[in-house]
């Protein structure tokens, strides 16, 4: 049976080197969760057969169930029905294989449910992910947005929602808007605090969100009254048990169309605000496109690695002048510059995830 963990050397290669000793030693501050928690690893040996057990867990569920439900996801969709947005059918079959399969808040602390994974481990699952399905892997991915209200949020609202995520809840990054996407000091999205309610209240359009219909959003909105640049916003967290949210459109994009990028409207939709007032973008937006990226650095090595394997396959396959096309000079040369090229974009990648200072690795604080 395949397994995109099992049959890919590249991410073992990785789990053996040096580094990682002084990953699991952080990342698990000296094994403390021992005396509290019986799946808390002992040791340094035990941590490691703990990671690998996880991502044998999603090479198995992206190689035998993600994977064969690409294509049907990708020609269904999601599709929009009285203001909500529904997945496609086999999208939802993925959701409950990761949700039975504890791969959801895998980077929160044991305290809130997680399985208190580094992110170097967080990056390798997401790369399997992303090789089973490009779609899918935006979806499971923005579950990270949980690490910006790990570190910003308060006690109170972490107890609240991450073990919600950690159970299966989906996330999303409300940011850009139609007259604000790369200027998101642009953003017009009003926040007013409301005394008669006791929390803030959300008005205005979010555009081109993905997963836009989540269980549990982070908000960029303009909380101060007159301003006009990125000191006026504020991060708030809007639950879509609250209500006051719908989903206006779907777009028609090219590709990854199981993954849905939507359309909001805000009508005193009911939100709490994570962190202080005015550090919306130059702080906790900042630190949520760092794991962001990393995601998508992540999402990209793993469709570049399936892209190698199915070249690969086709060369060593296909004939011409009775010989394997791979025995050809020039496409022998192109899979070797392919190889290549994944092997250094990999090794940037676990290089970023070892160094890079992210919310969910707050051990390292």
């Amino acid at each position: 049976m395949a397994n995109y963990y099992s049959d890919n050397q590249n991410l073992q290669f990785y789990l053996d080197h040096p580094l990682m000793k002084r990953i699991v030693e952080l990342k698990e501050r000296n094994f403390t969760d021992k005396d509290t928690y019986e799946d808390a690893p002992v040791d340094y040996e035990d941590a490691m057969e703990n990671y690998r057990r996880v991502l044998d867990i999603t090479g198995d569920i992206t190689a035998n169930i993600i994977e064969p439900n690409s294509e049907s996801v990708d020609l269904e969709g999601p599709h929009l029905e009285n203001g909500r947005m529904i997945y496609a059918s086999k999208t939802v079959e993925n959701l409950d294989a990761c949700t039975k399969g504890g791969l959801w808040g895998v980077s929160m602390p044991r305290r809130y449910g997680g399985l208190n994974l580094p992110i170097t481990v967080f990056s390798m699952l997401s790369e399997m992910v992303a090789s089973a399905d490009a779609g899918f892997q935006n979806i499971w991915s923005l579950q990270s947005c949980i690490d910006t209200l790990y570190e910003f949020g308060n006690e109170e609202q972490r107890m609240k929602y991450i073990p919600r995520v950690c159970a299966g809840e989906t996330m999303s990054m409300d940011l850009t808007e139609p007259d604000a996407g790369s200027d998101l000091q642009s953003v017009m999205l009003k926040a007013t605090y409301s005394e008669k309610d006791g929390c803030w209240l959300l008005n205005g359009v979010k555009r081109f969100i993905t997963n836009g219909d989540s269980d549990i959003h982070l908000v960029l909105a303009r909380s101060e009254e007159g301003t006009k640049d990125g000191r006026g916003l504020s991060m708030f967290i809007y639950d879509k048990r609250q209500g006051g949210v719908n989903v206006r459109h779907i777009e028609h994009k090219l590709g990854i169309h199981g993954s849905p990028t939507c359309e909001l409207t805000y009508k005193n939709a009911k939100a709490e605000l994570c962190g202080e007032t005015r550090l919306g973008l130059i702080k906790y937006v900042m630190a949520l496109m760092n794991s962001a990226r990393l995601g998508i650095a992540a999402q990209s090595v793993g469709l570049g690695q399936e892209a190698y394997n199915e070249a690969l396959k086709y060369a060593n396959e296909r004939q011409q002048f009775h010989k394997r096309i791979i025995e050809f000079p020039a496409v022998y040369d192109m899979l070797s510059r392919m190889k290549a090229k994944m092997w250094t974009s990999t090794s940037a990648l676990r290089t970023s995830s070892a160094s890079v200072r992210s919310p969910q690795r707050n051990a390292l604080r």
